[in-house]
């Protein structure tokens, strides 16, 4: 077997929950199914194949809280790897790469991140040259990973608005559509104009699992209110995702029941049919689905999986040609897998439809991010535009279903609170702990041109979700800071 073993002396610091996010990825960046063992300041992780890879686990840090980190490939060996000192190298190895990618496509560095990036290699040098095991290595690595992102937070925060500016310069005002998820829990009598003034699309999930309440019968009435609403407005609609495989979000008679894959195949394209037959001319994209790549409540196989996908996506093709049809991807760094041998990789997922040539407009990547199950660890942001643009790579556009904390995070345990996951003081920098911007985060996909559209995925923290307190609208009912950041980006960059 392929183990990796690492030493790790800040071990008891550490949640002990972050052991278990660990995985292994090769050069395409799937995760193998991986085993791991913490035994006192020992740490490994193999599969069953004796090649090189990367470990990937969640860090804690000042800069962005806990946020997934990787190191550079690592080859099998029977010494003991420096776990910080190693994921410090990746950190700071990425970090250089990317600045060098941008700069020769003409970025120019913000004030203060040269200085950072130095220091964050400096403090990489340090780690490396201090006695191995010892607290000096220890607090160097860290220090050289709380730099390193600090300066990626600074260099994706000026690439995002340089390169805004400049398809604007060229562009004009730009097509891309900002929109926000509507939630039938959510009145729009008190905060409709705020969301007609900051989006362009509302997105209204009419999903099997809230439409019949129980089997055979359905009630659309506040989904037709929701959409009446966009058309009144003239708001782009996009009515989806139709059917929500995920975890808890199928009706209940058919997980209790546990009905057969043709029963669920059946009813679930007879309630896209009805619903394209509904809101036909009044919605502008279809999601046909969503969670179908993730594990779910009904254990299908693989080839279950994509019958109902396919099914899904010509049903809506053929009751409505002209539309735009999308097909939901969640977890696009494919996480589930460390602990799911025969699961479908997001990627390898998405390529069969598009090959099957069923009429497949684009895809919809779900990027919620959070420590809890089903979500997306938190990610530097240079991962999110490198996670963007290898996808771009499949030549279909991009929908961006985007959810993060919105609150502002008060000390140095708040970045992990909604989670419950402690987080030491990991640097001697004093920067403070925060997670990363959900302004820069929108810029950021926004400036890509594969996206065609950014969803912010929660309305209101009046409506719990995973996750933590992401809404535009807190449990109070007073919008918070983000949504006037919205309108900024709209009124600036968008139609």
């Amino acid at each position: 077997m392929g183990d990796l073993h690492f030493h790790t002396s800040q071990a008891e610091e550490f949640d002990p929950r972050v052991w278990n996010t660990a995985y292994l990825t090769g050069i395409e960046g799937i995760p193998w199914h991986c085993h791991h063992r913490l035994q006192g300041e020992q740490f490994s992780i193999g599969r069953e194949i004796d090649e090189s890879g990367k470990l990937n686990i969640v860090w804690p840090t000042t800069a962005l809280g806990n946020v997934c980190l990787a190191t550079t490939s690592l080859r099998l060996s029977p010494k003991l790897y420096n776990l910080g000192v190693e994921v410090a190298r990746g950190t700071v190895h990425q970090l250089k790469n990317q600045a060098y990618e941008w700069q020769r496509i003409g970025l120019k560095f913000p004030d203060g991140f040269l200085p950072l990036a130095d220091q964050a290699l400096d403090y990489l040098l340090q780690g490396l040259t201090a006695p191995a095991q010892s607290k000096q290595q220890h607090t160097h690595a860290q220090n050289a990973i709380d730099q390193s992102l600090q300066a990626s937070v600074a260099l994706c925060d000026t690439f995002s608005t340089q390169a805004l500016d400049s398809r604007r310069a060229t562009e004009g005002r730009l097509a891309t559509l900002l929109g926000a998820r509507l939630q039938p829990e959510v009145s729009l009598t008190s905060i409709g104009d705020a969301l007609n003034s900051a989006f362009n699309l509302v997105s209204v999930p009419v999903e099997l699992g809230r439409v019949e309440l129980s089997s055979g019968k359905t009630d659309f009435s506040h989904f037709d209110q929701q959409v009446e609403w966009a058309a009144n407005v003239g708001k782009r609609v996009c009515v989806g995702p139709l059917v929500n495989f995920r975890k808890g979000q199928l009706p209940q008679w058919m997980v209790l029941l546990d009905a057969e894959f043709e029963k669920v195949l059946e009813v679930s394209c007879e309630h896209a049919a009805r619903c394209v037959e509904r809101y036909r001319g009044k919605t502008h994209v279809w999601n046909c689905a969503a969670g179908l790549n993730v594990p779910g409540d009904m254990n299908w196989s693989d080839e279950e999986v994509l019958r109902m996908a396919v099914a899904l996506i010509e049903t809506v093709r053929r009751a409505d040609e002209r539309s735009p049809v999308l097909l939901t991807i969640d977890q696009p760094w494919s996480e589930y897998l460390r602990d799911e041998p025969n699961g479908i990789s997001p990627l390898h997922f998405a390529d069969a439809l598009i090959r099957a040539d069923l009429g497949l407009s684009g895809l919809a990547l779900d990027l919620s991010f959070g420590t809890e199950p089903g979500l997306s660890f938190p990610r530097d942001p240079i991962d999110i535009s490198r996670l963007v643009d290898r996808w771009a790579m499949l030549g279909l556009p991009l929908m961006i279903h985007l959810s993060c904390p919105t609150h502002t995070p008060q000390g140095p345990q708040s970045s992990s609170t909604t989670a419950g996951w402690k987080t030491p003081a990991a640097s001697s920098t004093g920067a403070p702990t925060n997670f990363v911007s959900p302004e820069l985060l929108t810029r950021l996909l926004l400036c890509k041109p594969a996206v065609h559209a950014v969803i912010w995925d929660n309305l209101s923290d009046q409506v719990p979700k995973a996750g933590g307190a992401s809404g535009l609208w807190g449990v109070d009912g007073k919008a918070k800071p983000l949504l006037r950041n919205m309108l900024d980006l709209r009124r600036t960059y968008l139609h």
